[in-house]
């Protein structure tokens, strides 16, 4: 019994012991472990970053394709003449308007609907998630064809009269050309429009290689088409609004055959169509947006356009270099929003906190570096566009805005690519109207007070860049404090 009870004794401080050993064990840091771990996480930082950067890349060369393109296709309507440019120029400004509205917004929530059915293919798989996938791109197609329609129906009803809100009203010298040059344009609207959603197509299943190609096939089809159409069959603007339209026409047959190598495409109904439809709503509330920093932008260059031709122009220079400077960070947003579409519907939480965070660092460091380009080069910034010392010196009175807020310039369009990454349309829409609200009080109130203070003209046109500046934070501060508080609609990074 004595022998009995001292084994089990030791049995207990062996068992004891052991406990010890194991809680101690747990306690201390598995080197190896860690190590190893640390190494995954390392490498999959870095896989999303070369991903981020594949997607990146040829998304900012498409973007950047259609002001080059666009740039060539003016040269071609100003050998026309002064009349012709300027009516060309009003047409397009309608058309863009009324186009802006629905394609872009249609355009972002087609990326990441294609997106989220990859994500969840990847996670399930079978031949159903494939279907879904099929059939969520056919949805996307018959809804910008639709969408495409209407904006024809609706620019040749009321065309005349976007025409005349814009000064080319019947009986003026632009209208005859401008009306011809919308018409052409109206009747290509649904090629317009469905090149977008095709974009968005390719960009959800990860490829922007392919709308790369696709938007170089039309811009140099248009450039062939406009020097035929408007020096060989001297078919005036008319012309050169129809060189666009056969162009994307053309482009959108490459598109839908490469995309079926992809995916099988057909008419769909059922689900497929009730979930397309439902995309509608997230496009009216886009559109709402769009609607809403455009007014902020309408309302800036009205109020430089009332100081003097010296200040209007160098607003009008300051302005096109601010919103050139966001093709980069667009680049970032698309490929944000894509792959984090994509991960947090394939249910990969992880790589969706890497994917914002990766992408608010380049964001970061992409601002800060546009910011120290434009400071060091802005003198030879501002003279390739204009000799005049006039506007030279209004430009240098703006040019601080125009640095000092490239770094909230890029995180704020980031901001936009991650909102619509999980899905946060919605919000997207109110975020906005928060955002200009405040930045339009600043211009009217600043300009207001700056009349009467001795630099007169130099003050207003601070105040319409005080604005602007404000309307950037505003946008990024509206999505960053619920992306860091895990707010709606980001609470689904912490599901």
């Amino acid at each position: 019994m004595k022998r009995h009870a001292s084994d089990r004794r030791a049995c207990g401080a062996r068992r004891g012991a052991g406990t010890a050993q194991r809680v101690q064990a747990a306690s201390m840091p598995d080197g190896p472990q860690q190590q190893q771990q640390q190494q995954q996480q390392l490498q999959q930082q870095r896989g999303i970053e070369a991903e981020i950067l594949s997607l990146a890349l040829p998304t900012l060369a498409t973007l950047a394709a259609d002001p080059v393109a666009s740039l060539i296709s003016t040269a071609f309507v100003g050998r026309l003449g002064a009349t012709q440019l300027a009516a060309a120029g009003v047409a397009l400004s309608v058309f863009n308007t009324a186009s802006k509205l629905l394609s872009v917004p249609l355009l972002a929530i087609t990326t990441s609907s294609v997106a989220q059915a990859l994500g969840s293919a990847e996670q399930q798989g079978g031949k159903r998630q494939t279907a879904d996938i099929s059939a969520t791109v056919s949805a996307a197609i018959q809804l910008a064809l639709v969408v495409g329609c209407a904006q024809a129906l609706v620019l040749g009803l009321l065309g005349p009269r976007g025409l005349a809100a814009w000064g080319a009203g019947p009986g003026g010298p632009l209208f005859a050309d401008a009306t011809a040059y919308l018409s052409a344009r109206a009747v290509a609207a649904p090629a317009t429009v469905l090149m977008l959603v095709l974009q968005g197509c390719f960009r959800g299943l990860g490829d922007t290689k392919t709308p790369f190609v696709g938007t170089l096939l039309a811009n140099a089809l248009n450039i062939l088409l406009e020097y035929l159409l408007l020096f060989v069959l001297g078919w005036g603007v008319g012309g050169a609004a129809l060189a666009v339209g056969l162009s994307q026409a053309a482009a959108c047959l490459v598109l839908i055959v490469l995309l079926q190598r992809r995916c099988q495409l057909g008419l769909v109904g059922g689900e497929a169509l009730r979930r397309s439809l439902g995309y509608l709503r997230s496009t009216g509330l886009l559109a709402l947006r769009t609607l809403a920093i455009m007014a902020v932008y309408a309302l800036a260059t009205s109020l430089a356009a009332r100081t003097d031709p010296a200040h209007a122009a160098a607003h009008q220079i300051g302005f096109q270099v601010w919103l050139a400077s966001s093709l980069l960070a667009d680049s970032l947003a698309v490929a944000a929003q894509t792959l984090l579409a994509r991960s947090l519907a394939a249910g990969q939480q992880a790589a969706s906190k890497v994917v914002v965070g990766a992408t608010l660092r380049l964001s970061l460091v992409l601002g800060c570096g546009l910011a120290a380009g434009l400071a060091v080069g802005r003198d030879n910034v501002a003279a390739l566009f204009s000799s005049d010392p006039a506007v030279l010196a209004c430009l240098a009175a703006i040019m601080p805005f125009v640095i000092l807020t490239q770094p909230i310039n890029a995180l704020a369009f980031l901001a936009d690519g991650i909102l619509y990454g999980v899905g946060g349309f919605g919000y997207a829409a109110a975020a906005m109207f928060l955002a200009c609200i405040p930045a339009g009080g600043v211009m009217l109130l600043y300009s207001h007070l700056a009349a009467g203070s001795a630099a007169v003209l130099d003050a207003q046109l601070k105040a319409v860049w005080a604005g602007l500046a404000v309307l950037m934070a505003l946008r990024f501060l509206t999505i960053w404090l619920p992306l860091v508080l895990r707010r709606w609609p980001f609470d689904r990074l912490e599901a």
